[in-house]
């Protein structure tokens, strides 16, 4: 049975959001046995509208007539989708959904958490969206009882959606390029998009180099005649300071078609295409130069992230792009947008000696980066079809109705395996089927209720135990094994534990444990099935000394985790709470740094740690009356874990004779074990 859709946005717009829009119609339009689709058309700024005659306009145009006879008499809709900004959404229908191009920041205005709280479906562009949304925590207040809020976040289901792959034939421009060595630029000419910087350090680099350009596409907010004269004038304020200058600028202004556009991408002169912008949610022409096969230099941060790179075989995402490295620091003060660009949010800048360095990189190693683009190109074109972003977007706007009710199925059935790791193992397949981070731990809570857990750490003493002893202990018990203990009982953990210290790339397999993310960094930096983002470092505000345990349990925090400091206190109690366990046996947890320095089983005498860690070690980046530090704060939370614990059913023992926790808390070997 068809459902009525009112589809809300700037569907006849030329802008992202109206190619977003667009993208959202036909992906509708390709399940009209699900769909009745109504268009409400909103505008987006001063952008122009649409004026092609082809027949998807034709149809748009008569939906709209429709929509408004079918709204004058008092017609109702099952369904509403709200293509704009988090803080224009509203109600408009018994099931409303929010559908973004999200942030280029690092945190969405309260508004939009609060919006986006009254929708029951949030669909967004890329993972650094929702990302960002998810993490953007509040105090708020209710207006009633002036009661605070702590912790206030979106708590409806965010899903993401990329744009899929739009290939047109080339439609000549009427332009001529009198350089050989071209290099392309599109962008509306605003703070975000950072275009001064774009030319001038391009202009800088190039500017004894007569055989080379930069195609700058821009606009100031629309395609009007008098815009082109403001653009221009801008343009010639910058190239002012450069009268000496050999390379070429072109400026390109006005609407061009999606021919055009592929026109430019593929022109025999293009060398590269430039996005040095301060974040995108997206960044369609980045996407689009990529598909075509342009070599991309850009920021790897924000929303290109989603499609500039390909998993290696050891499933790291690594960008094949020309690298331009970056500081996240906060917005400039006149890119403020109240509502939308929050003032205490950050977001990229470039670094122009990085920035100077890629694209003469291009210039000079054409072989290498046509090479890479190429392999891009080839992975775009065959993950980004259209067949599977609408599929993609359908799904996102009407899952399944038994969706829940098959959820708590498997569920049941996942409870009903008796054994621990046969258990494991289903709750790991089962994991890889839901869509968004709360359900997974839905779908984890209480899943080892009354089991006893395993806890292996990396201390130095984890090796002064008969390895096989603890090879047949964890290969019949729930074990959460941390960081590098994976390489001495990858057969037999469970969950597997890792943050951003003493990082290392790990191979899974086909059959791998769960795998738990808690690090400082908002992507993901392995293949974890849950990521966990730790965004406070600082001491006076860390766990061990506020103590606030209950703040931070699994169920009340799904997004974000706390500074410990230390992987024990951020995550893996935790976990372990959340998994339902009633005992946990830690082994390996030395919590300090014995007389030889050595900190973890896998150092040598020597301090070497070669094949165990590939990047970010603690011991080159962090002083040791740091690390000193850290230890003397956590040895003293040991014993409010221990109570807390305690409070929660859980007994917590230690196997580990140089642990300097509380006496209070049992301490056994394995022999007892």
């Amino acid at each position: 049975m068809q459902k009525k859709i009112l589809v809300k946005g700037p569907v006849l717009s030329r802008s992202g959001y109206g190619e977003q829009a667009r993208f959202a119609l036909r992906a509708l339009r390709s399940r009209e046995d699900l769909f009745e689709i109504f268009i409400q058309n909103i505008p987006w700024g001063s952008t122009g509208h649409s004026i092609d005659t082809s027949e998807e306009r034709a149809w748009v145009d008569s939906v709209i007539m429709k929509t408004a006879q079918y709204g004058a008499n008092g017609g109702q809709f099952d369904v509403s989708l709200q293509i704009t900004i988090p803080k224009e959404w509203n109600k408009l229908a018994p099931v409303n959904i929010g559908y973004t191009a999200g942030i280029e920041t690092t945190k969405v205005a309260p508004e939009w958490v609060v919006k986006g709280n009254e929708m029951d479906r949030i669909v967004v562009v890329s993972e650094h969206s929702k990302t960002t949304y998810e993490q953007s925590v509040y105090t708020a207040k209710n207006e009633a009882t002036g009661e605070e809020i702590p912790n206030f976040r979106v708590n409806t289901p965010i899903h993401v959606v990329n744009y899929p792959v739009r290939l047109s034939d080339p439609e000549p421009l009427d332009i001529e390029f009198t350089t050989t060595n071209n290099f392309l630029t599109i962008s509306q000419w605003g703070p975000r998009k950072n275009v001064i910087n774009t030319i001038k350090w391009f202009v800088e680099n190039f500017k004894d180099n007569e055989d080379v350009g930069l195609v700058l596409k821009a606009n100031i907010a629309s395609d009007s005649t008098m815009d082109r004269s403001v653009t221009r004038a801008h343009l010639k304020t910058v190239l002012r300071e450069y009268p000496d200058r050999k390379c070429k600028v072109y400026l390109v202004h006005g609407t061009l078609t999606e021919g055009e556009l592929s026109w430019l991408y593929q022109h025999e002169t293009m060398r590269g295409f430039i996005n040095i912008a301060h974040g995108e949610g997206f960044g369609l022409p980045i996407f689009e130069a990529a598909y075509y096969g342009l070599p991309v230099i850009t920021i790897p941060w924000s929303g290109q992230l989603d499609y500039i790179g390909k998993l290696n075989k050891n499933k790291k995402m690594v960008p094949r792009i020309s690298r331009v490295d970056y500081d996240l620091k906060p917005i400039q003060k006149e890119a403020v947008w109240n509502g939308v660009l929050q003032e205490d949010s950050m977001w990229a800048y470039a670094r122009e000696k990085s920035y100077k360095r890629a694209i003469s990189d291009v210039y000079n190693k054409k072989s290498h980066y046509t090479k890479e683009a190429t392999t891009l190109k080839n992975h775009i074109l065959k993950n980004f079809t259209a067949e599977k972003k609408y599929a993609e977007f359908v799904k996102a706007i009407e899952p399944s109705a038994n969706e829940a009710q098959d959820m708590n199925a498997l569920k049941t059935e996942i409870l009903g395996i008796k054994n621990v790791k046969a258990r494991a193992s289903a709750l790991k397949e089962a994991l890889r089927t839901v869509p968004s981070q709360t359900e997974k731990l839905a779908l984890l809570k209480d899943s080892f209720k009354g089991e006893k857990c395993y806890v292996v750490a990396c201390g130095p003493t984890l090796l002064d135990h008969d390895q096989t002893k603890l090879k047949e202990i964890f290969a019949n018990n729930l074990t959460l094994g941390i960081k590098q203990t994976f390489d001495l009982f990858k057969d037999a953990i469970d969950f597997h534990i890792y943050n951003c210290g003493n990082f290392k790339n790990y191979d899974y397999g086909e059959n791998g444990p769960v795998v738990v993310e808690a690090s400082t960094t908002p992507w993901k930096l392995g293949p974890a099935d849950i990521k966990y983002f730790i965004q406070e470092r600082d001491f006076q505000k860390s766990l061990s000394i506020l103590e606030n345990f209950d703040e931070w349990t699994l169920t009340d925090q799904p997004q974000l985790r706390p500074y410990g400091p230390g992987i024990m206190s951020e995550i893996v109690f935790y976990l372990a709470h959340h998994l339902g366990v009633s005992e946990i046996v830690t082994i390996g947890w030395d919590n300090k740094i014995t007389d030889k320095v050595k900190h973890h089983f896998y150092e040598t005498e020597d301090g070497s740690t070669d094949g165990f860690i590939d990047s970010n070690s603690v011991a080159e980046n962090v002083p040791l009356e740091q690390l000193e530090y850290e230890i003397k704060i956590t040895t003293k939370a040991i014993e409010r874990w221990y109570t807390w614990l305690k409070k929660q059913n859980i007994d917590l023992t230690i196997i580990s004779e140089v642990n300097p926790g509380s006496k209070k808390i049992p301490r056994t070997t394995i022999d007892k074990c």
